[in-house]
């Protein structure tokens, strides 16, 4: 059924109690909502909520990796525009973001970079509007922002993964499919040796982004509530003083006190040209072992070419002992669960 059709009829829930159950997967633990699979046939918007696109040739591998899944493509109104170093201005951005949402015929969504920017849009984005049409959002980086704000104010799962510039790698295409078009508990494999910093086992939902961004929102109404999460981070350009005084930040705004589990993915291009420093390895294990609970790092979830598609707010598990993290379950709704209610 396509989501037309379903719009459609969807009013018949609320004179067909019965039928609510079969809804069931369609909410986290923590009441978020599941964004129906991805399917071939389907069409993609493309925005721009952040900075700009500047290569035409991104434009092209963007469209031949969604295309090749069997996917059709629409871009924002907005998403080649330039105002400084934006892709429009603040207005047309978060334009192009509610139309994607609001567009029955739009399936999900993709950002085609990160950057910065997507805070400001902030004020002008329908929640109520996004709530009621409810659709994948996919992307990472400055993305991390609206991950935070779409979970908090439209009780949305969203998706940390790779963004319409991405590198798309062998990995990444295959964990996107795997997460939003098969529907998989996928388990995420990395090409990468996770390495330890704490043993033991965690199940939460998995939480997270980019720490830099993460650290924005600390104080503000977007700041998220990582309770009982297993909190993954990733970052680029800094070096390890930064990451110290960022995870130090996240400490004493609490957000590190009550987490079940930790993942730092990669820190591209992250160093100290001085000496003498603290390694990467050391600043997160005076950080994290201390907490007692497991955690690892060097995950492919960054500004990397292999970068895993994380459901924000789902379930899964980090196996320190093992080395392994997986989901346990679907971070999508099925299409079928949906066709089978009526």
């Amino acid at each position: 059924m396509k989501r037309t059709d379903f719009l459609k009829q969807a009013g018949t829930l609320a004179l067909a109690p019965t039928l609510l159950p079969a809804f069931a997967n369609r909410t986290t633990r923590k009441g978020l909502t599941k964004p129906i699979q991805l399917s071939e046939g389907d069409t993609v918007g493309l925005v721009a909520p952040a900075g700009i696109v500047f290569d035409e040739a991104d434009y092209d591998r963007m469209e031949r990796v969604l295309k090749d899944y069997g996917l059709n493509i629409k871009y924002g109104e907005h998403v080649r525009d330039r105002h400084g170093y934006f892709a429009g201005r603040d207005k047309d951005r978060a334009k192009d973001l509610n139309n994607m949402f609001g567009d029955p015929d739009i399936d999900g969504i993709v950002a085609v970079r990160g950057g910065w920017g997507c805070a400001r849009i902030l004020p002008y984005l329908d929640f109520e509007m996004i709530k009621n049409n409810p659709k994948i959002y996919c992307g990472f980086s400055d993305n991390t922002t609206l991950h935070f704000a779409l979970m908090k104010y439209a009780n949305l799962v969203t998706y940390h993964g790779p963004t319409g510039n991405s590198d798309w790698s062998d990995l990444t295409i295959d964990h996107f499919k795997k997460v939003l078009i098969d529907g998989d508990s996928a388990r995420m494999e990395s090409n990468s040796e996770l390495k330890l910093i704490r043993q033991g086992r965690a199940e939460g939902p998995f939480m997270g982004g980019n720490l830099t961004i993460l650290t924005t929102t600390l104080g503000t109404s977007y700041q998220p509530d990582t309770s009982g999460a297993i909190l993954f981070l990733e970052d680029i350009g800094e070096p390890s003083y930064k990451i110290d005084r960022m995870l130090t930040h996240l400490k004493s705004a609490g957000l590190l006190d009550d987490i079940n589990g930790f993942i730092f993915g990669q820190c591209t291009n992250c160093g100290d040209g001085t000496a003498p420093t603290f390694t990467l390895e050391e600043v997160l294990k005076q950080h994290i072992e201390p907490l007692g609970i497991p955690a690892v790092y060097n995950a492919d979830i960054g500004h990397d070419e292999d970068n895993f598609t994380i459901p924000q707010g789902v379930k899964g598990e980090l196996n320190a002992d093992r080395k392994t993290i997986r989901l346990l379950e679907p971070g999508v709704t099925e299409r079928e669960v949906i066709h089978d209610s009526f």
